[in-house]
């Protein structure tokens, strides 16, 4: 009964501190505020604002009150695990200071003396050899997505100059055109977007795209204020293989990380061999 006693009012310290209710609460020695104590330790204030930050009086008090039950019995936990083996204990930190140590060092070594350049070559081949593991999960675009109100003038125009993306003089006047009379533009005719971004833009249903795509290359929809255009220059449906300008980054990332994992063991097997040599380390056979 009286651990409940004192368990309760640390709470109503703590909902002090969070400003759930207001009344006084005790300082330590710096001056902080203290909503609760256990094992001699202090839980202030500044421990714990952040976590009950932002939320409402009720949803402070059942943050607030998990927070400092955590907290409680995290330290009790720890006081009676003195009763456990010490020795155990420092040994794995110890191993685990050891790993740590050499986890960085091997990120320093691969930093310093790896090349970050992987040439288009190996790129390619990489590709080639892994296309059954680079499948889209989603349906790709290129193009010019383009919003206009409804009663936007020389449609036709925008048309004929949408037709012809490619060319750098229709583009000037497609970007001409929607500074004048757009309400939005986006151009992206070498850059792939994932078709979900686009069509969110867009009054059309994701799963109605493929079907539309097979039949259009320009996809024009009105609303009861807007019309919105989408010029296709280039789509990968969903299940196909990616495109290598899109998985480049991917595939560098890969070939990066086996490299980095093959200079690792190189390094480490280049060094025992060395340490046998030079005497530093030395077996004894049976």
């Amino acid at each position: 009964m009286k651990s409940s006693w004192i368990f309760s009012y640390s709470m109503v310290l703590l909902l002090c501190a969070v400003g759930i209710c207001s009344c006084g609460y005790l300082k330590n020695e710096r001056g902080q505020d203290v909503v609760a104590e256990c094992c001699g330790q202090v839980l202030t204030v500044d421990d714990f604002r952040v976590h009950t930050a932002g939320f409402s009086a009720e949803d402070s008090a059942r943050i607030a009150d998990e927070y400092i039950k955590s907290w409680a019995i995290e330290l009790l936990m720890y006081e009676g695990s003195h009763r456990v083996d010490s020795k155990k204990i420092e040994a794995l930190v110890e191993d685990y200071r050891r790993s740590l140590y050499v986890y960085e060092y091997e990120q320093l070594l691969v930093a310093q003396r790896m090349s970050k350049e992987v040439p288009d070559s190996l790129i390619q081949s990489y590709y080639e050899q892994n296309k059954q593991h680079l499948i889209l999960r989603e349906t790709l675009l290129k193009g010019a997505l383009i919003i206009l109100p409804k009663d936007a003038p020389k449609i036709d125009n925008l048309h004929r100059h949408l037709s012809t993306l490619n060319k750098s003089e229709s583009l000037e006047a497609v970007e001409k055109y929607v500074y004048q009379y757009g309400v939005g533009y986006e151009l992206f005719v070498d850059e792939w977007k994932p078709s979900e971004s686009v069509i969110a833009c867009m009054p059309i249903e994701l799963a109605d795209l493929d079907r539309i795509l097979a039949k259009n290359k320009l996809i024009e929809v009105k609303d009861s204020i807007n019309i919105y255009m989408f010029q296709v220059v280039d789509f990968r449906s969903a299940g196909s293989v990616m495109p290598l300008d899109y998985a480049r980054e991917n595939i560098v990332a890969n070939i990066l990380g086996a490299q980095s994992k093959e200079f690792i063991r190189k390094t480490r097997q280049d060094l025992y061999d060395k340490s046998i040599k030079k005497g530093k380390l030395k077996r004894y056979e049976k």
